[in-house]
């Protein structure tokens, strides 16, 4: 016997042994249920022999190497200002260089992966290697990345102050343009927000202190007194960057000493007019702890602290003395009025959108509120229809399920539905031994509806025209003697979908079920859930059958009479009876019509000869008389 035999045999026994258990055999419940996708099971059954190499533009791999990307792009833009600075630039070759070929080597590795992007073309996804490859290289940023990573330098290494020759690095910028867009589906809107502006103003701020630090280096300041001008007021401080304006850290040591009391200037109440003795007294006899920070630290930090207070607006600072110095401040006015705008109204934008649920339905409930009061309803109605509006207020729900189910497609709103409430129609007694596609275009059915507390979900003496899956909230069903809680997952009113003729409460419910919470449901209607079923083989609508008659039966609800199912009539199937009915009586119409036109025209004719033949007598018997 071939393999593929032996294969199928036992398979073919497995679904004869499964078809002959009870239907409520729980062996019959699949342990993960997911949605049927033929063309991955095809896919599946049928590998390709060929290797795709090829790169999901919006998966997580390539979102996690355009960050690195992006680090690189960061790194091009503060490395090349920070040149700026003479000891920068000097540690260059030692400490800069290996880091500038490690990240020219991510974009060399960049250009490689974008090579392999798939994309979409007519709506077909193109994974092969020589298409992506073609596509790339006939795009406008294969240009781009081949300029931006073109060794200039070599400059640096001859000669150190050349900074530009890494301007072309800065090409590579659009990949953080990349990195936001990819981001809009891994992060949320406040994270990016927040990380955009924060970014944006970080390097804006570091850019213009380089600025800042070169028009300081080109300036004179050697009329400037630095000892006694540093305790002066700030209106007497130069403009550009000196040594003086930022000192190192002093630190009182005089512990266990007694020549650190100074009795001519601390009980003085003109202290700030003797600063500058104060100062010299302080710095001799090793009276202070000096801690010294590095030339560039001083240099960087104060330059990067004009930079932020000059274009945020929020100090004043020394006024300029030359043209070019003017010329610079009012770039930095315009630009820090750009930027407060900017920053403002993204914060005013993230406010707005983190309150819109809450502002829609604030709004909403003052329009209830005037409208109740206009309809003179009872304080009691108002009170509910307010309680629900702070409900769905507080659990700041963006998206309704009617709403998803209109922007999604279909079948896709289907598959979603079916990973929600997938387990509970598998654990149904009455669908789980059904197919998955049945279940599947079932869910794509399902009505979402939603009731507050108190609400009458099911009224004892209902047809069972509907069945009820809770999706959240609870419910709960008086009977005679008790209470029964439905919680979410469970599903109500399935098996009586199918109506038997010998029920003993012709077909309607006993009971009746009010919901207790907040809750919110799938419906299913019995029209609905047999126009699935007729596109079906007939031998799952008996199964189904026999499935529902055993269990209604064993509930008590069907009397010992042999079964009669009652035959299911929808609206459509309704109105195409109707439509043969009308057909038929046009037709007998118009039949009794021609017979009654032909009987016309035959009784005229009899009626004429009739006529003709009483004349004809009347003349003979006149003749005779004559």
């Amino acid at each position: 016997m071939s393999t593929h035999s032996a294969q199928k045999l036992p398979n073919l026994h497995e679904r004869k042994r499964r078809m002959s258990k009870k239907p409520d055999d729980d062996d019959l419940i699949p342990q993960h249920f997911e949605y049927e996708n033929q063309y991955e099971k095809w896919r599946a059954a049928n590998p390709r022999i060929e290797y795709d190499f090829s790169v999901d533009e919006s998966g997580y791999i390539y979102w996690i190497w355009t960050f690195f990307v992006v680090c690189g792009c960061l790194y091009n833009i503060i490395v090349l200002s920070v040149l700026a600075f003479e000891n920068i630039r000097y540690a260059y070759i030692e400490k800069i260089l290996p880091i500038n070929i490690a990240f020219d080597t991510v974009f060399l590795f960049d250009i490689i992966l974008r090579s392999m992007l798939s994309f979409y073309e007519d709506g077909v996804l193109i994974t092969s290697f020589s298409e992506t490859w073609r596509h790339y290289v006939h795009s406008f940023y294969f240009a781009i990345d081949l300029l931006a990573i073109f060794p200039f330098d070599y400059l640096l290494i001859r000669k150190t102050s050349a900074a530009f020759c890494r301007l072309n690095r800065f090409l590579k910028i659009y990949r953080i343009a990349n990195f936001i867009a990819q981001s809009y589906g891994k992060l949320t809107q406040v994270t990016i927000s927040l990380s955009k502006i924060f970014t944006a103003c970080f390097l804006l701020f570091h850019v213009n202190a380089c600025v800042f630090y070169i028009i300081s280096v080109n300036s004179d300041t050697s009329s400037w007194d630095g000892v006694n001008a540093t305790f002066d007021d700030d209106e007497y401080l130069p403009w550009p960057y000196t040594p003086e304006k930022i000192t190192d850290a002093y630190f009182v040591g005089c512990d266990g000493r007694t020549d650190c009391y100074n009795p001519y200037f601390y009980y003085d109440e003109a202290r700030e007019d003797h600063l500058v003795e104060l100062y010299h007294f302080w710095r001799t006899d090793n009276r202070t702890h000096i801690y010294n920070f590095s030339q560039f630290t001083k240099e960087y930090t104060l330059s990067m602290y004009w930079s932020a207070m000059t274009m945020t607006t929020l100090g004043e600072q020394p006024a300029p003395n030359t043209s070019l110095q003017n010329a610079f401040e009012i770039v930095n006015t315009l630009a820090g009025l750009l930027l407060f705008a900017v920053i403002m109204g993204s914060i005013g934008d993230l406010v707005a959108n983190a309150n819109a649920v809450k502002t829609f339905w604030q709004t909403l409930m003052d329009g209830l509120k005037q409208y109740m009061t206009y309809r003179n309803l009872n304080e009691r109605l108002q009170t509910k229809v307010l309680k629900y509006c702070e409900y769905e207020m507080a659990e700041e729900t963006i998206m309704k399920e009617h709403e998803v189910r209109d922007e999604l497609p279909a079948k896709l709103y289907g598959h979603v539905t079916t990973s929600i409430i997938g387990a509970s129609l598998v654990r149904s007694p009455l669908f789980r031994a059904s197919e998955r596609s049945f279940l599947n275009d079932i869910s794509q059915l399902l009505e979402p509806h939603y009731f507050c507390p108190g609400d009458v979900v099911i009224e004892k003496g209902q047809l069972c025209s509907s069945m009820f899956i809770i999706v959240c909230g609870q419910m709960v069903e008086i009977t005679e003697d008790n209470e029964i809680d439905h919680f979410e997952g469970e599903i109500l009113g399935d098996v009586n979908l199918i109506w038997f003729n010998n029920h003993l409460n012709h077909n309607r419910h006993q009971h009746n079920v009010i919901s207790s919470a907040f809750s919110q449901i799938h419906m299913l209607s019995r029209d609905d859930f047999f126009k699935v079923l007729s596109s079906y083989d007939p031998k799952l609508k008996r199964r189904l059958c026999d499935v529902a008659f055993y269990l209604q039966r064993q509930r008590g609800e069907l009397d010992d009479k042999k079964r009669c199912l009652s035959e299911n009539e929808d609206i459509e199937s309704n109105l195409k009876r109707l439509a043969i009915d009308t057909l038929e009586l046009h037709d007998k119409m118009t039949e009794m019509e021609e017979e009654f036109w032909d009987f016309s025209a035959t009784a005229k004719r009899k009626l004429f000869e009739s006529e003709m033949v009483v004349c004809d007598l009347l003349n003979n018997s006149q003749r005779r008389s004559r």
